[in-house]
């Protein structure tokens, strides 16, 4: 979820599809979708306005709300930006669609108060005030819908999948933690609830404040469910949670955190690959790894927009002094301001944004005749020798994390340097960032053909970011959302170009020879490879290598053949039916509260 709108919303934008329309008025509640497997083919129904119940056509959504959820979407000037933060330079941002920031996006997720006191989870309704000063935070909610919402990809439940929670872990990344929340809690002057105060105020309170909230939210969630109340009562309960393996009780791992600016994602990544693969005596590995994360930077009250000021981002003054000096007339729009590797490129723009992924083995994957969209052959991370005299500074030596991610892709599993034709770049949106960005994984492309000893010249990387869609910069998600599009490339679809630029940067044309730079999609390579590669303030910086997923691909390793067989007989018809239990679940209703109700690990209900 991220400013542009839902998954289903975003890839109609990057492929320019009809259906988008469609998918954008989903998000904001104005029509459901009768076969949500179909999409717009199985028919769509208004649910709210003076048509509530009938049905409603492409025209009849474009005609009657189709500027409206244009302006309310992807980035865009935020209307009240001044009132709550008086000094902030710019008033463009990035923040989420339509009413999702307000109750949209719990009503999307199924996450509303009576919602949960009425499912599986009603044990845990008390976190799930409708009062938005106990309600889960927004960064909690895009938590809650990115990390559940990349369930339904499985065809079993997973509690069928994996017997003993503890061989799931929940791995998460932000860069700012539970912001919104504390702006909550720090507010004496704060209303009544209507209705009153539930009984555990502080504790509801503490916990939307914490930065780790979310994550344990989806962890606890998929849990078996426990009352501590009821449980005192009845000690006998507690004897559910022993699991077959002696000792050990049916609970999830604990949830993982890595906070490491905007390069969080990709280090959560890092951090948690080798749990997955490496073994020590009695050491217990999860077999499956539920990959978030979730910023909601412009939270409490646009206050971020004061502490990045004027030069790192885009403004109005800036847009229009832009468009001034286009002699063409070919202005910019406020939606696409943000424009990397554009001689336009003159500040970022903040977002919002949640995402998830699931991460496994080959082998368990396998096993358990599971989709497998792409292999991740390589990851890295480093610091580096900038921001010494600014903290917020990016400088050198952070394509070390992008030569360790191409020394384990080629080592690990002989794939040379030149095998990845796609870079999810981080592309902020500065001319400094350009720079930095395209110099840096250059750097690292070079090294890494050096310690091969690769001779003779590179191919040209295809280059594509998310933020040049419309999501703006999410900050400490970025990472992983550039992640989920580097697997649309090598799956063969398409993946995001740079659909913002227009005029190459003057000062990259030595750099960006090295590069494929294009406003178009990428259609993606169905035997190719991908990086993703982000740097964040302060020095962090992570990268990943993808490969695709091909019969190929899989005899690479030491696979049993019998298993590996059984796959590859099935595999088209996995494929088919995961891609439909996506779309079912996407485009239903309550997709979160679905997803924890039918892979929650079951206590003593």
């Amino acid at each position: 979820m991220s400013a542009v709108g839902s998954t289903e919303t975003y890839q109609a934008r990057v492929v320019k599809s009809p259906d988008f329309i469609a998918m954008a008025a989903f998000d904001a509640g104005l029509v459901s979708f009768d076969d949500p497997v179909k999409g717009v083919a199985g028919g769509l129904t208004w649910t709210s306005g003076e048509h509530a119940g009938h049905a409603a056509t492409l025209e009849a959504i474009e005609a009657s709300h189709g500027t409206s959820l244009r302006a309310n979407m992807g980035i865009r000037h935020i209307a009240n930006v001044r009132e709550l933060a008086p000094r902030a330079v710019t008033d463009i941002a990035a923040a989420l669609p339509h009413d999702l920031e307000t109750v949209g996006l719990r009503r999307l997720s199924g996450t509303h108060y009576d919602d949960i006191r009425g499912s599986g989870l009603r044990d845990m309704y008390g976190l799930f005030q409708d009062d938005p000063l106990l309600a889960p935070s927004l960064q909690s909610q895009l938590f809650i819908y990115g990390a559940l919402g990349a369930l339904a990809g499985l065809p079993t439940p997973l509690s069928s999948l994996l017997e003993n929670p503890f061989s799931f872990r929940v791995v998460a990344a932000t860069a700012f933690g539970g912001m919104d929340s504390l702006g909550q809690w720090l507010r004496p002057d704060a209303p009544l609830p209507e209705g009153g105060f539930p009984k555990d105020t502080f504790a509801v309170r503490l916990a939307q404040s914490l930065g780790s909230h979310g994550p344990a939210l989806v962890s606890t969630m998929l849990a078996p469910a426990y009352s501590i109340s009821r449980t005192l009562k009845h000690p006998e309960l507690r004897e559910s949670l022993h699991s077959k393996d002696v000792g050990y009780m049916r609970v999830p791992q604990s949830p993982m955190t890595a906070v490491g600016a905007c390069a969080s994602s990709l280090i959560a990544l890092c951090d948690v690959a080798p749990q997955l693969l490496f073994d020590y005596p009695g050491f217990q590995k999860p077999k499956m790894a539920l990959l978030t994360a979730a910023d909601a930077a412009l939270q409490p009250r646009f206050g971020i927009l004061e502490a990045f000021g004027g030069g790192a981002l885009m403004t109005g003054e800036k847009l229009a002094a832009k468009n001034a000096a286009h002699a063409d007339g070919n202005d910019r729009s406020v939606h696409d301001s943000l424009a990397p590797f554009d001689v336009d490129a003159d500040g970022t723009v903040v977002g919002h944004g949640g995402s998830g992924l699931l991460v496994t083995t080959l082998d368990f994957a396998l096993r358990n005749q599971l989709d497998i969209t792409s292999i991740v052959v390589g990851w890295g991370q480093s610091g580096e020798a900038g921001g010494k005299a600014h903290f917020a500074g990016v400088g050198f030596g952070g394509e070390n994390a992008l030569v360790q991610a191409l020394d384990m892709a080629y080592l690990g599993h002989g794939y040379g340097v030149d095998q990845f034709g796609y870079l999810a770049a981080h592309a902020t949106g500065t001319r400094t960032n350009s720079k930095t960005d395209l110099a840096t994984a250059h750097a690292g492309l070079a090294g890494a053909a050096q310690r091969q000893k690769y001779s003779g010249e590179l191919p040209k990387v295809v280059v594509g970011t998310p933020k040049a869609v419309g999501d703006g910069h999410t900050m400490g998600e970025t990472g992983l959302k550039a992640l989920s599009q580097a697997v649309q490339y090598v799956l063969g679809r398409a993946a995001p170009g740079i659909p913002t630029l227009r005029r190459l940067d003057p000062d990259l044309e030595s750099i960006a020879t090295h590069f494929v730079l294009k406003a178009e999609a990428s259609p993606g390579n169905r035997d190719g490879g991908a990086l993703c590669v982000t740097q964040g303030f302060g020095g962090y910086n992570g990268a990943v290598a993808l490969r695709s997923a091909h019969a190929d691909a899989f005899r690479r390793y030491d696979c049993d053949p019998a298993v590996l067989a059984a796959y590859l007989e099935r595999w088209p018809k996995i494929r088919r039916e995961r891609e439909d239990r996506e779309r079912a679940a996407r485009l239903g209703p309550k997709l979160a509260l679905a997803m924890a109700e039918r892979h929650r690990w079951a206590g003593a209900e």
